[in-house]
């Protein structure tokens, strides 16, 4: 089941927003997430967190279509997009998009990145999107998909990524031994097809980006 986040970072551009909602099998909207559907006049299946972030009369109106609805103690261990995990955990997602995981709260990121990785480890698909931006991360070797001149970043999460070689990219690398916080894979490019990704051991952060 294909599972769409929309959580309360920076809001997705429209049509990056309407492209993932029809794609999505089960929408959940964590906290001021139901915002960003409201005001774009679509309704998630499911609405969960303490919704101390969420505008009160467009609250109202989303309970009113009596979809489900799981409200937190704003004091709690878990923010509300990790609660937004796992809850499509528990419905069975194989695949995960969060939109709205990113912004100016850099902690809320790195956390959101870390959920990354615990969907990784479940064997789940999972990535973080927004206007520009797709993040992802990998433990085995991966043919990455892009057009001339797009760029990419990996980045070592977790320990050393050993053996890392990169393919038919503009900045191609073999045998590297990444470490966590390199630069050295920053701002790569795709050439003309898709770019391998090879290494022995370890997990990669991948970034498609674009300005």
């Amino acid at each position: 089941m294909k599972v769409l986040i929309v959580t309360g970072g920076s809001k997705p551009n429209d049509k990056l927003l309407l492209q993932k909602y029809e794609e999505a099998e089960l929408v959940i909207a964590a906290d001021s997430g139901c915002n960003v559907l409201y005001e774009n006049a679509l309704m998630p299946n499911i609405i969960l967190g303490d919704f101390d972030s969420v505008d009160k009369n467009i609250l109202e109106e989303i309970k009113k279509s009596k979809i489900e609805v799981k409200v937190y103690n704003p004091e709690k261990d878990y923010t509300d997009t990790e609660l937004a995990v796992y809850k499509a955990i528990e419905l069975g997602a194989r695949q995960i998009t969060m939109l709205g995981a990113t912004g100016s709260r850099l902690d809320h990121v790195m956390a959101n990145i870390g959920l990354l990785n615990l969907l990784l480890d479940k064997g789940i698909k999972a990535s973080i999107i927004d206007s520009n931006n797709e993040i992802f991360i990998i433990n085995k070797d991966t043919v990455l998909q892009g057009v001339f001149g797009q760029t990419f970043s990996l980045q070592a999460y977790e320990g050393v990524v050993k053996n890392l070689t990169i393919k038919n990219a503009k900045y191609e690398l073999k045998d590297y031994d990444l470490k966590v916080g390199s630069p050295l894979t920053v701002s790569n490019e795709f050439l003309h097809g898709n770019v391998e990704i090879n290494f022995e051991s370890g997990k990669l952060i991948v970034f498609y980006t674009q300005d």
